[in-house]
């Protein structure tokens, strides 16, 4: 078939990026001829671009509501080719609750002739505002071809430390898992904490942080890290005790599955992530990981010290991580969306 995807970014280096980048490489493995448009902040002239390719296409994947899925629907108007909404995360669910795009939002989803959710907390989240709809659940999954390096069996033993790795900004949460690491290094004196993740979204909670790091007598124990290499990414990852991510939920912003969980998931570290949004979707709660309740620093410190006290825990835990990434391998994208696309066209046949 002949696939138009539309995206709001085609570079793999943020969460979305590397959504899209799955998503295009699992139809293409599908059997699909993919034609990719990123949106560049001109709507008129990105619908334009997205209705001629779209009238030579047999379905057409939006990812998001504002503006891709906008542009999506209005591309396949008065046409016979299939659209699907991809629906990632908090772009797909807060148009629902602006006054300027409620209604033409929900005429989105209901007109389209699918809408696919990347974890069960955005779905139930949509059908919220729109009623009678149905939403299949596929996660972003991950390319396991690009989480290769040292073997978790090789690390040489040395002071333990957990690591955070996303943009600094409040919804992710970083302050509380700084406090929580300053009621751990009462247990585990030795251990280090490292943030990896662009400081630039918001600068301010990024200098509260590092303030935070100083009131909280840490600041010698915590690493900020930005723009590292791959290499020397994928080296923490391996050397990893711990990875953890206490996002919170901001209005109608939350973390709508969480990458970053199955990519530490594929070097087998164990997390520590939040309840309440769609990281309940990327972490097996008990088995790759413990999730807490959100800004709970003392809930999410005794978390991460039953599994860094707990070596037989860490292990299993360990285990089961790296098997859960596989079973999100780029083969799994491609089985679910092949059998969305089958049930599409099933129901022409039955008609």
């Amino acid at each position: 078939m002949k696939i138009l995807l539309l995206v709001n970014e085609t570079q793999a280096a943020g969460g979305s990026g590397r959504n899209a980048t799955n998503l295009s490489t699992a139809l293409r493995e599908g059997g699909n001829e993919v034609f990719i448009i990123g949106y560049q902040y001109d709507f008129l002239s990105f619908l334009k671009k997205a209705r001629a390719i779209a009238k030579v296409s047999d379905i057409v994947y939006a990812v998001d509501i504002n503006p891709i899925g906008f542009a999506g629907y209005l591309a396949t108007r008065f046409t016979r080719v299939k659209l699907v909404i991809i629906a990632q995360a908090a772009y797909a669910v807060a148009p629902l609750y602006n006054k300027k795009t409620a209604l033409f939002s929900r005429i989105v989803y209901r007109s389209a002739d699918a809408v696919v959710a990347g974890s069960l907390f955005v779905a139930n989240e949509i059908k919220k505002k729109v009623t009678k709809i149905s939403v299949t659940i596929i996660d972003p999954g991950i390319d396991m071809t690009e989480f290769t390096g040292i073997s978790r069996m090789q690390i040489t033993e040395g002071p333990p430390f957990m690591i955070s790795v996303g943009a600094v900004k409040v919804r992710k949460g970083q302050d509380v898992s700084l406090r929580a690491f300053a009621l751990l290094k009462k247990d585990i004196p030795d251990l280090r904490y490292i943030i990896i993740g662009s400081q630039t979204d918001e600068p301010k909670y990024f200098r509260d942080l590092v303030n935070l790091a100083h009131e909280l007598g840490v600041e010698r124990d915590v690493d900020f890290l930005t723009k590292i290499p791959d290499a020397d990414l994928k080296n923490l990852y391996s050397r990893a005790s711990l990875f953890i991510l206490t996002s919170v939920n901001i209005g109608f912003h939350f973390e709508g599955f969480g990458m970053v969980f199955l990519e530490a998931a594929a070097y087998g570290v164990p997390s520590v992530g939040t309840l309440g949004n769609g990281i309940e979707g990327a972490v097996e709660n008990g088995y790759t990981g413990i999730l807490v309740p959100q800004k709970d620093p003392v809930a999410t410190a005794m978390a991460a010290k039953k599994i860094l006290t707990d070596k037989a825990l860490a292990e299993r835990m360990s285990l089961r991580a790296q098997a859960f990434a596989r079973e999100h391998d780029i083969p799994y994208l491609v089985k679910a969306y092949n059998q969305l696309q089958d049930a599409l066209y099933a129901v022409d046949h039955a008609k």
